[in-house]
């Protein structure tokens, strides 16, 4: 399914017939996740959807996110699980059960966490939709203002976001906060107050009630002014991920998803600094404020270290290795000095990738090595030798690896399999000699999924 993101629109999402129409749209997706809060926002969503329910060809889940945060959260919960029911609209709700950590406020902590369970319970094509309208949009657009924000941050909320899973829709941002709370009167819904809305502590409610009611008294009409301003943004970053696509074809390593810095050197600054930014957004990663964009610019794109140094933020890191770029999800720390005893008989799950040992002939170990053998496996940590049938010498296991570009990163996460105490094999790199098979001995061929992910 290919969903245009600047083309898609509502004019008025309050229509029936245009929001049915809007979400028809999604010819692929099978199921509508309704973000439900009990708030009055998403209660005028739900109450939507399940007025055009029989007309929709998706099936409609609401899913609530228990923060734990709150006095009343527990009451929240229950109100919402009581809301979906008299609709008849299926209902999870999630809690919360981790602390945040105490240099993250509170607002990104809970959006982060609220976004990323929420995820966990789509499927492909599945459709994600939120309350968001437009003083949010504004209010959003201000934030990043002050934050000192570019284009793509001042084009703030779109309608419609490929997220990893499906879509993430926002249907409301062209309707006033006032005229949801209209709609919410006028079919007399019921929903739930949260007095942390108020409280001015937090950013976004200093802006709504300590700045933008002043600014309405001047400028009534500044919503409609924004939305404008924000209009002229997306259509800049547009122009902008246009011009990134095409310097991507180029710099972009042929069946990779690595930066040829090479050729990424060759672009002028502002082309460098927006295509990297574009191409951490296609790898669906956090986006980099401006500081880390500078920091990759200086510290990997310009630096001739032939170390492998990082630039990380929140769940993101990106790092350099022979000329090319590479980013990921923090990979997480790791016990590399722990032993794992191996029945070959069954697979076994080596830092998420199976390491299984298929009965062959002529290939791999030999059958005999393994019968009554201690097999265990471990990770590199330095000294580790092995003598295979192609050298002359034995090698160590650094070399090896430095030979075969195995990522600098991941070299201690590659499973060294020990028999009797002895390292036999390093999957996918080398046999011992001594363990080896010759032709049609019976043989065990072991293959560890994670080898083509560790090498550059």
């Amino acid at each position: 399914m290919l969903i245009n993101e600047n083309e898609l629109y509502v004019k008025n999402a309050l229509s029936k017939s245009e929001l049915k129409n809007f979400f028809n749209e999604f010819s692929d997706s099978k199921k509508i996740v309704i973000a439900y809060s009990g708030g009055i926002d998403s209660s005028v969503l739900l109450h939507l959807l399940f007025s055009i329910k029989e007309d929709l060809k998706q099936s409609l889940k609401a899913i609530h996110i228990n923060h734990g945060l709150h006095k009343n959260s527990n009451d929240w919960e229950k109100f919402c699980k009581e809301e979906c029911a008299r609709f008849n609209i299926s209902f999870k709700a999630i809690t919360i059960n981790e602390n945040r950590s105490k240099n993250e406020s509170i607002e990104s902590w809970a959006r982060d966490k609220r976004y990323l369970l929420i995820a966990k319970e789509m499927n492909r094509d599945d459709l994600l939709v939120t309350a968001h309208h437009m003083d949010d949009q504004i209010e959003t657009f201000f934030l990043q203002t002050l934050r000192g924000a570019g284009p793509r941050g001042l084009a703030s909320m779109p309608i419609i976001k490929k997220i990893v899973n499906g879509y993430h829709a926002r249907p409301f941002l062209n309707i006033q906060r006032t005229e949801l709370e209209q709609y919410a009167n006028d079919n007399n819904l019921l929903w739930q107050e949260d007095e942390s809305n108020s409280d001015i502590r937090y950013d976004r409610n200093y802006l709504r009630h300590r700045v933008l009611t002043y600014l309405e008294k001047s400028w009534p009409s500044y919503r409609q002014t924004i939305s404008r301003v924000v209009s002229h943004q997306r259509e800049s970053m547009a122009i902008l991920n246009e011009i990134a696509s095409d310097d991507m074809t180029k710099v972009l390593r042929e069946n990779f998803v690595n930066l040829d810095i090479q050729i990424l050197k060759k672009l002028s600054l502002s082309r460098q600094k927006n295509l990297i930014f574009y191409w951490l957004d296609n790898l669906n990663l956090e986006k980099p404020g401006s500081k880390h964009i500078n920091q990759i610019i200086e510290t990997l794109v310009n630096t001739g270290s032939d170390k492998s140094p990082c630039v990380n933020w929140k769940n993101t890191e990106v790092r350099k290795y022979r000329d090319y770029l590479y980013a990921s999800k923090t990979i997480k720390q790791h016990n590399s000095n722990e032993e794992i005893y191996w029945n070959t008989n069954s697979p076994l799950e080596i830092q998420g990738e199976k390491l299984v040992a298929k009965e062959t002939l002529g290939k791999g170990v030999q059958r005999s090595c393994i019968k009554d053998a201690k097999i265990t496996i471990r990770y590199r940590n330095g000294g580790e030798k092995i003598y295979s049938n192609s050298l002359s010498n034995s090698k160590t296991v650094k070399k090896l690896f430095q030979e075969h570009g195995v990522l600098p990163w991941l070299r201690d996460r590659v499973p060294l399999i020990y028999i009797d105490e002895e390292l036999a094999v390093v999957p996918g790199f080398c046999i011992g000699k001594k363990f080896s098979a010759s032709k049609n001995e019976k043989s065990l061929d072991i293959y560890w999924s994670g080898y083509s992910k560790v090498l550059q």
